[in-house]
């Protein structure tokens, strides 16, 4: 079924205890082009499924992941690129001037076995198909995608039986040959994790929430040790599933599924 998304709301969330997000070329937006970024990013178009992740190149451009579509605006959002991608594209990541997009053509959240999980490389340019990636070890189905220093960072779902109380975070190098398994003692997440970016020193993992099942969203923080694992550091419950960037000092652009009928701009939050 197709979903009308009128409008994708990205609003501001004010941290006080990191400074930038994404590292490519820029890893935060200069103060000029800081303030042209409006309150409310919106605009109207027919998308399948809903905001899976964003991305920007810390200059000019945002990218945003629609499950079906892959979309470039300018910073202020209004389209300039639009094209249809195969089901399901995930989280997204702008490296050196090309869109990396976690995929994955199976089941999600299921034992290992039924997912199909991949990587599609686009050109930051015109959104061009460039090239793709198996990466058959994220067997809960490829769902985000974060690099940092020429290193990947992929995950996933869980399955929903509550069973697992870590994610699985899998670490490639930029040739897509697995390095790492990463055991990640988050805890039990709804549907693993959603969405990411890595934050100066930190990887910031962000999962659904259910609160009819008892499971809230999440903010996981994340450090790499002296031996090069992860570690949780900290965990806050806030929603920001539907994608979120850094921008600069303590500013966050984020989305979540509450996005969709209402806005909200404010320095008042804090993780909890």
């Amino acid at each position: 079924m197709r979903l009308a998304l009128k409008y994708f709301f990205l609003l501001f969330f004010t941290l006080s205890i990191v400074p930038g997000c994404f590292t490519q070329y820029k890893t935060e937006l200069e103060q000029q082009k800081l303030k042209s970024i409006p309150d409310i990013i919106s605009y109207s178009k027919n998308y399948d499924g809903h905001l899976q992740g964003l991305a920007s190149d810390f200059d000019n451009f945002i990218f945003w992941s629609h499950t079906k579509q892959l979309v470039k605006t300018d910073l202020t959002g209004n389209i300039l690129k639009v094209i249809d991608v195969p089901f399901h594209h995930g989280d997204l990541e702008f490296y050196k001037g090309q869109i990396f997009v976690a995929v994955n053509f199976g089941k999600f959240n299921e034992e290992p076995g039924l997912a199909d999980s991949w990587v599609h490389v686009y050109n930051a340019d015109d959104l061009s198909f460039s090239k793709k990636y198996p990466v058959p070890e994220v067997v809960h189905g490829a769902g985000w995608i974060a690099i940092h220093d020429e290193k990947v960072m992929i995950v996933g779902g869980l399955p929903e039986d509550g069973n697992y109380d870590v994610n699985f975070i899998y670490e490639y190098n930029l040739s897509f040959n697995l390095q790492k398994i990463h055991e990640l003692a988050s805890g039990f997440t709804y549907k693993g994790i959603q969405t990411a970016c890595y934050f100066k020193d930190y990887w910031y993992f962000a999962c659904y929430g259910n609160l009819e099942k008892g499971y809230f969203p999440k903010v996981l923080k994340v450090k790499e040790n002296n031996n090069d694992d992860l570690e949780l550091i900290q965990s806050f419950d806030v929603d920001m599933s539907y994608g979120m960037i850094g921008l600069k000092g303590d500013e966050f652009l984020f989305s979540n599924r509450n996005l969709d009928s209402t806005l909200r701009k404010s320095s008042l939050f804090s993780f909890k």
